[in-house]
């Protein structure tokens, strides 16, 4: 199952600006840990009331993938606890937009799939049930540390744990090992021991060679600086910040770090136009991009089994690779924080998250996330095993530098997005300017100096 596609933006941009109406409308790699969980542990019990309840799961898999969760939570949940039974719905079209309705109506859902900025807005509106005191209550130190910091530690918002990690997704440098081979230039370093600069000079060889055979139409990079999850981590990289810490007041894009990173993004975009602008690439994204051969890389999301099925439908020798270290040796990426949550409103919170604890669990992570969707699971002890598996289904991935994502995890560089006081009030101003920069290109980067002078003053009445 992907993600990649831009419906993620209109979310973002859907419930940040678009949920108070509604709400008005409805009122009127480490190697695995000795001491870690394994996935013959039995699922957390539930002290047996006099009758079954019911728990509904709103679920995103998809059709494919419905069906396993629908037999391991049965399998394996249900017969540990009987008084429980779950009902897997799936996700409707819009499905932000009428969830919201229903928990200010009190007929949602007990539990659902979302990320980072629908927890945070729902945490504003006090709409999710903390999880913390239940982690308290019923979780173990080994278990807790089988999590990455980053994801475990993104959960927290504001005080509240929204809920319990789902996947994670990594971004990395995905690229186009025969287009690299066809214009005779070496691909970044395994590695990964390589800087901007060296990317650049990458890209450069890459653009120069293609232009040279009269190839006018296809691009060394593409990065979409344009979206609020993807440019930050430049940013960072450049000993820059977005906000002055997390949840903070003061925006930092027109200091002297985040400008030079933000030089260095529209230099590649539209000065050298080494990186695809996204008119070049007709608006799409990623592997859209990259299938029909407009881009010989990218800096996206890493999803290995989908992501190599629709290479090798397009006949595309594929790789993946660190993304490069910033000017002082630094670097980041987006990990996210990808997750299920309880709604306050529920009716069953010991039920609901006995099940959130199972599937967060080695064993659910184990039989439906890593061998039916094929995506990175939440747990260390797993790592190395999810990269066998993905390879066993999809031998081509043995081709692939797969141990990328356990390196990435193992060197701990991937991190929670930026968080202000008022992240939907930054959103509304930061938002628009980087599409004003990055996507339509009639501003320079030293438009964010005055950006966030009018972000931080958005921030003033902001209480943390």
């Amino acid at each position: 199952m992907s993600f990649e596609k831009l419906t993620r933006r209109a979310v973002l941009r859907s419930t940040m600006f678009a949920g108070l109406g509604l709400a008005l409308a409805a009122c009127a790699p480490k190697e695995p840990a000795e001491e870690a969980p394994k996935a013959e542990e039995p699922a957390t019990a539930v002290p047996a009331p006099k009758e079954a309840v019911t728990v509904r799961f709103m679920s995103r898999a998809g059709a494919v993938n419905i069906p396993t969760y629908e037999k391991v939570i049965k399998e394996k949940f249900e017969t540990a606890n009987p008084n429980i039974k779950v009902n897997v719905e799936p996700a409707p079209d819009g499905w932000t937009e009428k969830l919201l309705a229903q928990m200010v109506a009190g007929t949602a859902v007990d539990l659902f799939q979302a990320w980072g900025n629908i927890f945070y807005n729902w945490t504003e509106r006090d709409l999710l049930l903390d999880c913390q005191p239940l982690v308290e209550r019923d979780m173990s130190k080994a278990e807790i540390e089988d999590f990455n910091d980053f994801q475990w530690e993104g959960l927290m918002m504001k005080g509240v744990r929204v809920g319990m990690p789902k996947y994670i997704n990594l971004m990395t440098i995905t690229i186009n090992k025969g287009m690299f081979e066809k214009y005779d230039v070496k691909p970044p370093p395994e590695d990964g021991d390589y800087d901007h600069d060296d990317y650049t000079n990458i890209m450069k060889s890459l653009t120069e060679a293609a232009r040279s055979k009269g190839d006018e139409d296809v691009w060394a990079g593409w990065l979409p600086m344009w979206s609020w999850d993807r440019f930050w981590n430049h940013v960072h990289m450049f000993d820059g910040k977005v906000v002055d810490e997390k949840y903070g007041k003061k925006c930092m894009l027109g200091e002297e770090e985040a400008q030079a990173a933000f030089k260095w993004a529209y230099d590649m975009e539209w000065t050298w136009n080494y990186h695809a602008q996204p008119a070049q690439v007709e608006g799409q994204w990623f592997r859209n991009a990259m299938n029909p051969g407009f881009i010989m890389s990218a800096e996206s999301g890493t999803y290995p089994i989908n992501s190599d099925r629709e290479f090798q439908e397009a006949g595309i020798k594929w790789d993946l690779r660190h993304v490069p270290k910033g000017p002082t040796g630094r670097r980041s990426v987006l990990g996210t924080t990808d997750a299920w949550s309880i709604t306050k409103q529920t009716k069953h919170p010991d039920e609901s998250w006995a099940l959130l604890h199972f599937l967060s669990g080695p064993i659910f992570q184990l039989e439906a996330v890593v061998k039916q969707e094929g995506i990175i699971p939440v747990l260390k002890s797993l790592t190395t095993e999810f990269i066998q598996i993905v390879r066993d289904v999809q031998p081509t991935l043995n081709d692939v530098r797969l141990e990328t994502i356990s390196e990435i995890l193992d060197w701990g560089y991937a991190e929670d997005g930026p968080w202000f006081c008022d992240t939907v009030a930054a959103t509304e101003i930061i938002k628009p300017a980087l599409e004003k920069v990055f996507t339509v290109g009639d501003a320079g980067p030293e438009y964010f100096i005055e950006v966030a002078k009018e972000v931080t003053a958005g921030q003033a009445n902001c209480t943390p």
